[in-house]
């Protein structure tokens, strides 16, 4: 995995599993969000092609969870519910540097394979917590693997385009930025 720096705590599956039903709004949001973030990714770098193929391979993924996600939803009686403000990710997108378009390419790699690692370590907190008999366990543990899939893909983007030691010296900034914010976020039934 990337390398998170700070562990959720048990407090979080506990807030999550309390109040499922809030999760499972804020999950299809957040879905639905990172598919049109790597969508805009694509758009907004026609020219670089191996970035388009990952980021509509990503973008066509994460939609397919966030029907899933709608399909859990509705047969539980539940609207899908309306976004509300995520303040670790308002965070994070403060974190990218916009005075220079390849810094900020690197920053949105950078940070989108961040948060992908932060979703694949709390994924695999909820399949671990659900019972054995829940089908959402095979449902999260599947999620698990394809947002360690996706941080990686956003990682590899990152090296092909610039040198490894700019990466891995931003990388580890944001990773420990990453931690505090994550820490200092209050916990709630949510993603983040």
């Amino acid at each position: 995995m990337l390398g998170l720096r700070w562990d959720t705590p048990p407090d979080w599956v506990t807030g999550v599993l309390s109040n499922f039903e809030v999760f499972l709004q804020d999950h299809a949001a957040n879905e639905r969000k990172v598919s049109q973030s790597a969508l805009m990714l694509a758009a907004n770098y026609p020219t670089r092609s191996e970035l388009v193929d990952l980021a509509i391979e990503i973008a066509g993924e994460e939609l397919d969870h966030f029907r899933a996600v709608w399909v859990i939803l509705k047969g539980r009686g539940l609207p899908l519910g309306f976004d509300t403000p995520d303040p670790y990710m308002k965070r994070m997108f403060a974190l990218m540097r916009k005075r220079d378009v390849d810094e900020y390419l690197l920053d949105r790699l950078v940070v989108f394979s961040i948060v992908e690692a932060r979703g694949c370590e709390r994924f695999a907190l909820v399949a671990r917590a659900l019972p054995e008999s829940d089908p959402l366990k095979a449902f999260y543990l599947d999620l698990e693997r394809s947002e360690a899939r996706h941080h990686g893909h956003y990682l590899r983007l990152a090296k092909l385009y610039f040198p490894l030691p700019v990466v891995q010296s931003r990388l580890d900034e944001l990773l420990d930025t990453e931690a505090e914010i994550a820490k200092t976020t209050p916990l709630r039934p949510a993603l983040h």
